[in-house]
């Protein structure tokens, strides 16, 4: 069972990136978002929409502190579609467009 984390906006938030959450919930996969937004509410929704522990939705505030969250969760793949996250998660990282 693979961790996997999703970004929310541009991301998980788009028709294509629920989607594709929603397939690795279905497959079992523990599946998060983790996201740089300072409040979780917005996301909450989309969350429950694709079936993802409420627990495991994160807004860290910052694109620094979501990269150290994403590495402190042990995150096996990190869909996000900012480049500078990517990079700074090495092949963790997965280029969302």
């Amino acid at each position: 069972m693979a961790k996997i984390s999703f970004d929310y906006d541009g991301t998980i938030s788009t028709a294509k990136g629920t989607e594709l959450a929603q397939r690795y919930v279905e497959k079992g996969d523990q599946v998060y978002i983790v996201s740089a937004r300072s409040r979780r509410s917005g996301m909450l929704d989309k969350a429950e929409q694709v079936g993802i522990l409420l627990s495991r939705v994160y807004a860290t505030g910052s694109n620094k502190a979501k990269v150290e969250k994403i590495k402190q969760l042990n995150i096996d793949k990190h869909y996000d579609n900012n480049p500078e996250v990517i990079k700074e998660l090495g092949n963790v990282g997965v280029l969302f467009k």
